[in-house]
Protein backbone atom coordinates (compact mmCIF):
# COMPACT_ATOMS: atom_id res chain seq x y z
CA UNK A 1 0.00 0.00 0.00
CA UNK A 2 0.91 4.02 -0.51
CA UNK A 3 0.17 6.49 0.58
CA UNK A 4 1.14 9.53 -0.25
CA UNK A 5 0.64 12.67 2.38
CA UNK A 6 0.32 16.20 1.58
CA UNK A 7 0.09 18.16 4.80
CA UNK A 8 -1.88 21.70 3.84
CA UNK A 9 -2.56 24.52 6.10
CA UNK A 10 -3.09 22.45 9.56
CA UNK A 11 -5.33 24.54 11.95
CA UNK A 12 -4.99 22.25 15.12
CA UNK A 13 -2.39 20.30 16.97
CA UNK A 14 -2.36 17.15 16.57
CA UNK A 15 -2.48 16.77 12.66
CA UNK A 16 0.07 14.12 12.99
CA UNK A 17 -2.18 12.13 14.61
CA UNK A 18 -5.42 12.60 12.70
CA UNK A 19 -3.14 10.89 9.10
CA UNK A 20 -2.24 8.29 11.06
CA UNK A 21 -5.89 7.45 12.06
CA UNK A 22 -6.97 7.99 8.69
CA UNK A 23 -3.60 5.78 7.32
CA UNK A 24 -5.37 2.91 9.80
CA UNK A 25 -8.85 3.03 8.76
CA UNK A 26 -8.07 3.45 4.94
CA UNK A 27 -5.82 0.75 3.75
CA UNK A 28 -7.52 0.57 0.52
CA UNK A 29 -10.23 2.63 -1.30
CA UNK A 30 -13.48 2.17 -0.10
CA UNK A 31 -14.59 2.14 -4.17
CA UNK A 32 -12.26 0.84 -6.63
CA UNK A 33 -9.87 -0.86 -3.98
CA UNK A 34 -6.19 0.64 -5.27
CA UNK A 35 -3.80 0.76 -2.54
CA UNK A 36 -2.32 4.55 -3.39
CA UNK A 37 -4.68 7.18 -1.26
CA UNK A 38 -3.38 10.62 -1.08
CA UNK A 39 -4.24 12.10 2.45
CA UNK A 40 -3.95 15.88 2.02
CA UNK A 41 -5.16 19.15 4.82
CA UNK A 42 -6.57 17.95 8.13
CA UNK A 43 -9.21 15.17 6.50
CA UNK A 44 -9.01 14.67 3.21
CA UNK A 45 -8.47 11.21 1.12
CA UNK A 46 -8.25 10.74 -2.55
CA UNK A 47 -7.68 8.13 -4.70
CA UNK A 48 -5.42 8.85 -8.26
CA UNK A 49 -7.27 5.48 -9.89
CA UNK A 50 -10.58 5.85 -9.38
CA UNK A 51 -10.87 9.92 -7.78
CA UNK A 52 -13.23 8.85 -4.74
CA UNK A 53 -12.71 11.74 -2.63
CA UNK A 54 -13.78 11.45 1.23
CA UNK A 55 -13.65 13.77 4.03
CA UNK A 56 -13.65 12.65 7.75
CA UNK A 57 -15.38 15.50 8.89
CA UNK A 58 -15.93 16.48 12.45
CA UNK A 59 -19.01 14.20 14.11
CA UNK A 60 -21.61 16.47 16.32
CA UNK A 61 -22.57 15.80 19.77
CA UNK A 62 -24.26 17.28 22.77
CA UNK A 63 -24.82 17.22 25.75
CA UNK A 64 -27.19 18.14 28.84
CA UNK A 65 -26.27 20.47 31.84
CA UNK A 66 -29.14 19.70 33.71
CA UNK A 67 -29.31 22.22 36.77
CA UNK A 68 -31.34 21.55 39.64
CA UNK A 69 -31.73 23.31 43.45
CA UNK A 70 -29.24 20.53 44.76
CA UNK A 71 -26.49 20.81 41.66
CA UNK A 72 -25.51 19.36 38.24
CA UNK A 73 -26.98 16.04 37.09
CA UNK A 74 -23.73 14.02 36.32
CA UNK A 75 -23.70 10.22 35.06
CA UNK A 76 -21.29 7.84 35.94
CA UNK A 77 -20.29 6.13 33.22
CA UNK A 78 -20.94 2.11 32.89
CA UNK A 79 -18.29 1.46 29.89
CA UNK A 80 -15.05 2.95 27.96
CA UNK A 81 -14.37 5.51 27.23
CA UNK A 82 -13.28 7.14 30.60
CA UNK A 83 -15.56 4.17 32.75
CA UNK A 84 -16.24 5.19 36.07
CA UNK A 85 -16.12 9.20 34.87
CA UNK A 86 -18.45 11.69 35.12
CA UNK A 87 -20.50 12.74 31.82
CA UNK A 88 -23.50 14.45 31.07
CA UNK A 89 -26.41 13.04 29.47
CA UNK A 90 -25.82 12.92 25.88
CA UNK A 91 -24.23 11.38 23.09
CA UNK A 92 -24.18 12.07 19.12
CA UNK A 93 -26.23 13.61 16.38
CA UNK A 94 -28.00 10.93 14.55
CA UNK A 95 -28.42 12.03 10.96
CA UNK A 96 -31.57 14.00 9.90
CA UNK A 97 -31.66 15.07 13.63
CA UNK A 98 -31.69 18.65 15.18
CA UNK A 99 -29.22 18.92 18.36
CA UNK A 100 -32.53 19.45 20.07
CA UNK A 101 -34.06 16.85 19.35
CA UNK A 102 -30.90 14.32 19.55
CA UNK A 103 -30.69 16.23 23.52
CA UNK A 104 -34.18 14.46 23.97
CA UNK A 105 -33.20 11.14 22.63
CA UNK A 106 -30.20 10.83 24.35
CA UNK A 107 -31.77 11.93 27.85
CA UNK A 108 -34.40 9.25 27.24
CA UNK A 109 -32.45 6.56 26.68
CA UNK A 110 -29.55 7.57 29.04
CA UNK A 111 -32.05 8.50 32.18
CA UNK A 112 -35.60 7.50 31.01
CA UNK A 113 -36.37 11.56 31.12
CA UNK A 114 -37.97 13.67 28.43
CA UNK A 115 -35.92 17.17 28.11
CA UNK A 116 -38.55 19.43 27.31
CA UNK A 117 -37.74 21.69 24.55
CA UNK A 118 -38.86 25.54 26.14
CA UNK A 119 -36.09 24.61 28.74
CA UNK A 120 -33.45 24.10 26.43
CA UNK A 121 -30.70 26.51 26.21
CA UNK A 122 -28.01 26.25 24.19
CA UNK A 123 -25.06 27.31 25.90
CA UNK A 124 -21.22 26.80 24.35
CA UNK A 125 -19.69 24.44 22.77
CA UNK A 126 -16.05 23.00 22.71
CA UNK A 127 -14.00 20.79 20.45
CA UNK A 128 -13.60 16.74 21.52
CA UNK A 129 -11.94 13.66 21.00
CA UNK A 130 -14.17 10.26 21.30
CA UNK A 131 -12.28 6.67 20.48
CA UNK A 132 -14.69 4.22 19.69
CA UNK A 133 -13.47 0.58 18.42
CA UNK A 134 -10.14 2.05 17.74
CA UNK A 135 -11.32 4.78 15.81
CA UNK A 136 -10.65 8.32 17.22
CA UNK A 137 -13.38 10.46 16.15
CA UNK A 138 -12.95 14.55 16.28
CA UNK A 139 -16.03 16.34 17.32
CA UNK A 140 -17.96 18.95 18.53
CA UNK A 141 -19.68 19.22 21.29
CA UNK A 142 -22.61 21.43 21.76
CA UNK A 143 -23.96 22.16 25.17
CA UNK A 144 -27.39 23.14 26.70
CA UNK A 145 -28.22 24.11 29.86
CA UNK A 146 -31.79 22.92 30.99
CA UNK A 147 -33.08 24.04 34.87
CA UNK A 148 -34.86 21.81 36.02
CA UNK A 149 -35.54 22.54 39.94
CA UNK A 150 -37.62 19.78 40.94
CA UNK A 151 -36.14 16.91 39.47
CA UNK A 152 -36.33 13.90 41.57
CA UNK A 153 -32.97 11.52 40.42
CA UNK A 154 -34.81 8.97 42.02
CA UNK A 155 -37.76 8.81 39.56
CA UNK A 156 -34.96 8.17 36.65
CA UNK A 157 -34.38 4.82 34.68
CA UNK A 158 -30.71 4.79 33.92
CA UNK A 159 -29.45 2.58 30.48
CA UNK A 160 -27.30 -0.15 32.80
CA UNK A 161 -25.70 -0.57 29.49
CA UNK A 162 -24.82 3.04 29.08
CA UNK A 163 -24.81 4.40 33.25
CA UNK A 164 -23.55 3.31 36.51
CA UNK A 165 -25.57 5.88 38.58
CA UNK A 166 -27.04 9.20 38.75
CA UNK A 167 -25.90 11.54 40.90
CA UNK A 168 -26.53 15.68 41.61
CA UNK A 169 -23.27 17.11 42.20
CA UNK A 170 -23.10 20.86 44.31
CA UNK A 171 -22.02 22.50 40.74
CA UNK A 172 -18.95 24.01 43.02
CA UNK A 173 -18.07 20.67 44.41
CA UNK A 174 -17.30 19.29 41.01
CA UNK A 175 -13.65 18.45 40.73
CA UNK A 176 -12.79 18.76 37.01
CA UNK A 177 -10.16 15.29 37.10
CA UNK A 178 -13.32 13.32 38.01
CA UNK A 179 -15.38 13.94 34.13
CA UNK A 180 -14.89 12.15 31.32
CA UNK A 181 -13.88 14.09 28.84
CA UNK A 182 -12.33 17.63 27.85
CA UNK A 183 -15.11 19.23 26.14
CA UNK A 184 -17.35 18.54 29.82
CA UNK A 185 -14.46 19.49 31.70
CA UNK A 186 -14.32 23.06 29.61
CA UNK A 187 -18.39 23.29 29.78
CA UNK A 188 -18.78 22.71 33.45
CA UNK A 189 -15.95 25.17 33.95
CA UNK A 190 -17.57 28.08 31.99
CA UNK A 191 -20.78 27.11 33.63
CA UNK A 192 -18.95 27.80 37.32
CA UNK A 193 -17.32 30.99 35.57
CA UNK A 194 -20.80 32.41 34.48
CA UNK A 195 -23.08 31.31 36.87
CA UNK A 196 -25.92 30.05 35.20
Amino acid sequence: MVISIKRQGTRFKGIGMQIDELQAVFRRCPRCGAEHLEISGEHRIWCSACHFEYFHNVATAVGALIITTQGLLLLERAKEPSRDKFALPGGFVDPGETLEAALTRECEEEIGWKAELHRMVYFCSFPNTYLYKDILYHTCDMFFVIKQDDLDITQLQKDPAEVKAIRIIPIDEIQAESLAFESTRKAVEKLIKTNV
